[in-house]
């Protein structure tokens, strides 16, 4: 943890709300505001907020007990999400009116068709409503028109919770809303790329800003902002941690306190989450398709070429010295994209390690520690 003599932790309040992942919510809900909770990062939170609601970042737990999802999902799905299917089921997000969830990867499509056919199954299991927010993302007028399409289809079902349309001007200021909150975000990030903000307090930053709402986390980040931005940088090797998703920041926190940095990442719930802002002054459903077809990251993206250049572009950029590819017990994609990748850091002199198969609920630290102490040994003098 980076200290101020004025305030020991300027990242209290963030890592609050990162803890504390559904109290702004219940708070809301408790003040007689709708809540809707959604899955990853390509669902169109201006939306939910433009119908009055609150947003709600779904996240799982590795220390929760998951007996439903063993019995009812696939071997094959990621524990993260394993995680997420026990409490929508179990009734952990009750509090939430509605539940959406974008197919940005097939994992996330087949947890909708499991948890439509749970409904089916266990009548006794009370959950929320489930819908799909059908976004696709490769790169095609075709595609920008169905996005278009499926945003209204939402817009809609989110007029029905809300009990009233939703306007243009209350669309373009959910979009100023959630643009300042991802704005914050990237000085924040811009403050670890000058060793200012450890890896492990920006993963909880761009969480905290989907636990707590937009609007309280842009206020939050640019407080936590105000008192960082004079610390003295840190010293030791800059690595970047690539691949799987993390909710939460064990991982970063071993890195860490290993003496490295971890200023840049590539993954769905990091950096790549908040690079873009939505277009303000057009129309705003248009503006939203835009940017939910072709800046929402995905686990899988088209074309992949364009993905691996961004991944050179933030290693340079960040001044990346070392790579961690983070590897999930059950992807079956990283494995396809990993030897070019490798291939593009070889080029450049950059060492990396792959953590094959990394478990979510039960991870090997002493393995994870001794990869990243042998990644630290190989720093490029």
């Amino acid at each position: 943890m980076i200290e101020n003599m004025n305030n020991p932790d300027p990242f209290a309040p963030v890592r609050a709300a990162y803890a504390d992942r559904s109290g702004a919510a219940g708070q809301a809900r408790a003040a007689g505001q709708p809540v809707v909770a959604y899955l990853g990062n390509a669902t169109p939170v201006e939306l939910i907020i433009a119908a009055g609601a609150f947003p709600l970042l779904m996240a799982g737990d590795p220390l929760d007990d998951t007996p439903l999802a063993e019995q009812y999902l696939d071997d094959d799905f990621d524990g993260d999400l394993r995680s997420v299917y026990q409490r929508i089921v179990s009734g952990h997000y009750n509090l939430a009116d509605l539940i959406v969830i974008p197919r940005s990867s097939n994992n996330y499509l087949y947890l909708y068709y499991f948890l439509r056919e749970t409904r089916r199954m266990l009548p006794g299991q009370k959950f929320p409503e489930v819908v799909l927010f059908d976004v696709l993302h490769t790169p095609f007028l075709s595609t920008g028109q169905y996005v278009y399409k499926r945003l209204l289809a939402l817009k809609a079902r989110l007029e029905k919770l809300g009990g009233k349309a939703i306007d243009d001007a209350a669309l373009r200021a959910a979009i100023v809303t959630v643009n300042r909150s991802r704005a914050a975000l990237q000085d924040l990030n811009a403050l670890r790329r000058e060793a200012r903000v450890t890896g492990a307090d920006l993963l909880r930053a761009t969480g905290a800003a989907g636990f707590a709402g937009p609007a309280a986390a842009a206020a939050m980040l640019r407080a936590a902002h105000a008192q960082l931005a004079s610390l003295a940088p840190r010293g030791g090797m800059r690595l970047m941690v690539k691949g799987a998703p993390h909710d939460n920041a064990a991982f970063y926190e071993l890195v860490e306190e290993l003496g490295a940095l971890v200023v840049a990442d590539d993954h769905v719930s990091g950096e790549r989450s908040f690079e873009h802002l939505v277009e303000e002054g057009v129309e705003p459903i248009a503006a939203l398709a835009q940017h939910y077809q072709l800046h929402a990251p995905g686990i899988r993206s088209f074309p992949q070429l364009t993905q691996d250049r961004r991944f050179i572009e933030i290693v340079e950029q960040a001044q990346v010295e070392g790579v961690a590819f983070f590897h999930d017990e059950f992807d079956d994609t990283m494995g396809w994209d990993y030897p070019e990748q490798k291939r593009l850091l070889d080029e450049r002199g950059i060492p990396s390690v792959f953590l094959q198969q990394q478990s979510y609920r039960t991870p090997d630290r002493a393995a994870q520690e001794a990869a990243i102490r042998a990644l630290m040994e190989r720093k490029t003098p």
